[in-house]
């Protein structure tokens, strides 16, 4: 408990507080009464398309058609696959075990060798028809969810979104096919998925690298399909789009074409953007085009690298991420092509009918695609996405309904933006106020993705639904309120970069903001307040989706005169080597001269909460005002 005394003033607002270096973050802030975290097994819903991760009922019959038929390249594509150590009926496996971890290692190496035979004996199985490869896939899937508990370390992130997704990639293909795998084990595997890697990636990785970001994303997603959980899949939808973090496509693919870590090295440029067409593919088979999204930028990030690496020169600007933590000033040299360029080159060129030169001669000089180095990406492209010129005609996609809704006050308005269907052209839009759950069209004729509602009142709730033009598919809700809710207000002191924003879905606010280190004389701080009666308490749930690993950000309180300024401040904030900072809570309070804000007092955070230096779960804040006196609490 910290407390302070005696402010100087007599009227003041409660307001969540941020002040970071220049860069993004989305600081997420949720009231007292929050519900807990699901942490049980979501029923099944049975709204998604199986098999449908990376491969679809379509493509395995391309698959098939193309080895027996011995059709180039594609045939060349399967060769490598099936000559491959761990694609073998002899492959013996050096066992499960109750934890896996990565920084410190603990059986990653055995569990991605694991990850990779279960997924090239599932495809084995599926174009070949030989039982015994399934049998194998199927006995590895079984081991290690029988024996997994726990996946440990600093690098927990990719260690669970690397191997894990080649072998739920193979469980998806034993459960949908006649390969003889028991029910029981497919929901204990299942099961593994929601209660081990769920809460490993389950908060994306806003802290580290876009690469890092896009990996939990497909992890995510793939979760979802297999458990046919449609929330969660639409939050992997709306982070690639709006996340915070450096996975964020806009984040990641710049408008040039050049990436996030185009300045760090090629190979894991490569290896983000590959994770990003991962999520795309899986989207395409629900019957969604993530692809096209901003104008095809994931395209243009492929094209910008593979033109690099295959020794063209490229435009390079100087760049920050949004952790502030990555700079780079100069374009990172040149690397060997990964085997990741078939899947976009086929989709975006053969699929869709569009130019793609770059990609097309990284796709050629790899041609025929291998195996990743490790579990780093699927592989084997030249088999897996080799097709003819035209759209897929084995895909049933009647089951899809518009997702990714999203949608946030702009303005005067309210924004809305989804990911369209792969073969839809027009929607309807449908909104409901406040807590009614009458939905009225607003628009029978949106050609989407987007669609800007100007027809609002300031700090009304609601609530919007999209669905095809016949309306006989119907998107998950949004929830958002126009502006900030009635009595609240947001507000900067001195001087901030970028563009602040602050909005509220009906349960959480979301800020961000760029400014400097400290709320101090001449620093800055992004303000959303409400009033703070004389007896009164605030209490305030983060949420750990933070980008910028300067930030610092808390409760305080400000007085609402004439001109707004800091009384006090807690404040939580991350200091010392950036890449494991450790964390300390402070209270601040106006000084005599009542000019800047000065230490009261300042606590080490120790809490499960934070782990290796980063806020892995929520962390709960209060001030309590009685009279004169302010106390705070975590």
């Amino acid at each position: 408990m910290l407390e302070v005394d005696a402010f100087s003033r007599r009227k003041f607002n409660a307001l969540l507080f941020s002040a970071g270096a220049a860069y993004a973050f989305t600081p997420t802030l949720r009231g007292e009464d929050a519900s807990p975290e699901v942490s049980s097994l979501p029923p099944k819903q049975a709204t998604f398309l199986h098999p449908g991760m990376l491969h679809s009922h379509g493509d395995l019959v391309r698959l098939r058609e193309g080895v027996h038929q011995q059709i180039q390249p594609l045939w060349a594509g399967f060769d490598v696959l099936r000559s491959h150590p761990l694609s073998q009926l002899t492959y013996t496996s050096a066992g499960a075990s109750a934890e896996i971890g990565r920084n410190p290692n603990v059986r990653s190496q055995e569990f991605d060798r694991d990850s990779n035979a279960a997924y090239q004996c599932a495809l084995m199985s599926c174009i070949t028809g030989d039982p015994a490869y399934a049998k194998l896939s199927i006995s590895i899937l079984n081991a290690w969810s029988k024996s997994l508990r726990a996946i440990s370390g600093a690098d927990a992130v990719l260690c669970a979104a690397l191997g894990g997704f080649k072998m739920l990639n193979a469980a998806e293909l034993m459960q949908h096919s006649n390969s003889g795998w028991a029910s029981e084990n497919a929901d204990r595997f299942g099961k593994m998925l929601w209660e081990v890697f769920l809460p490993i990636i389950g908060n994306f990785a806003p802290f580290a690298n876009g690469n890092w970001d896009a990996a939990a994303m497909k992890m995510m997603m793939a979760i979802a399909i297999y458990c046919d959980d449609r929330p969660l899949f639409e939050r992997v939808l709306g982070y690639y789009r709006f996340g915070c973090g450096d996975g964020r496509l806009e984040h990641y693919i710049y408008p040039s074409g050049e990436c996030q870590e185009s300045g760090r090295d090629q190979q894991h440029t490569q290896l983000g953007l590959a994770h990003m067409g991962d999520c795309c593919e899986m989207a395409w088979h629900q019957g969604l085009d993530l692809y096209a999204n901003l104008d095809n930028r994931l395209l243009l990030g492929f094209e910008y690298t593979a033109r690099y690496n295959l020794g063209e020169e490229v435009p390079f600007a100087p760049d920050i991420d949004q952790t502030g933590k990555y700079r780079h000033e100069v374009i990172a040299p040149r690397s060997t092509l990964r085997p990741v360029y078939e899947q976009i080159y086929n989709h975006y060129v053969r699929r869709r009918g569009l130019q793609a030169p770059w990609t097309q001669r990284a796709a050629e000089k790899v041609r025929p695609e291998g195996a990743a180095g490790g579990a780093d990406h699927t592989g084997f492209g030249t088999l897996l996405y080799t097709r003819e010129a035209g759209p897929d005609t084995a895909e049933a996609v009647s089951i899809t309904v518009p997702s990714g809704l999203y949608a946030c006050a702009y303005g005067d308005g309210i924004k809305l933006d989804f990911v369209p269907l792969a073969r839809a052209t027009h929607y309807t839009i449908s909104r409901a106020e406040s807590d009614s759950v009458a939905f009225a069209v607003i628009n029978r004729n949106a050609v989407g993705p987007g669609y800007f509602d100007s027809n609002v009142k300031p700090s009304r709730p609601y609530a919007y639904r999209v669905s095809t033009a016949d309306s006989s598919r119907t998107s998950l809700p949004a929830k958002t309120v126009a502006g900030l809710p009635s009595g609240w207000l947001k507000d900067t002191l001195g001087q901030m970069s970028g563009t602040n924003t602050a909005s509220f879905d009906g349960e959480y606010f979301r800020l961000c903001a760029g400014g400097t280190l400290q709320p101090s004389h001449g620093a800055s701080a992004f303000l959303t307040h409400c009033a703070m009666p004389a007896k009164s308490r605030f209490t305030a749930r983060i949420v750990p989706l933070i980008a910028s690993q300067y930030l610092q950000l808390g409760l305080a309180v400000l007085s609402n005169g004439s001109i707004p300024s800091l009384e006090a401040a807690l404040l939580l904030s991350p200091h010392g080597e950036m890449e494991r900072p450790a964390w300390s809570a402070s209270l601040l309070r106006v000084d005599d001269s009542g000019t800047s804000l000065k230490m009261v007092s300042a606590l080490p955070l120790s809490t499960p909460a934070i782990t290796y230096g980063r806020l892995v779960e929520p962390l709960w804040l209060r001030l309590e005002r009685e009279g004169t006196t302010l106390r705070t609490a975590i």
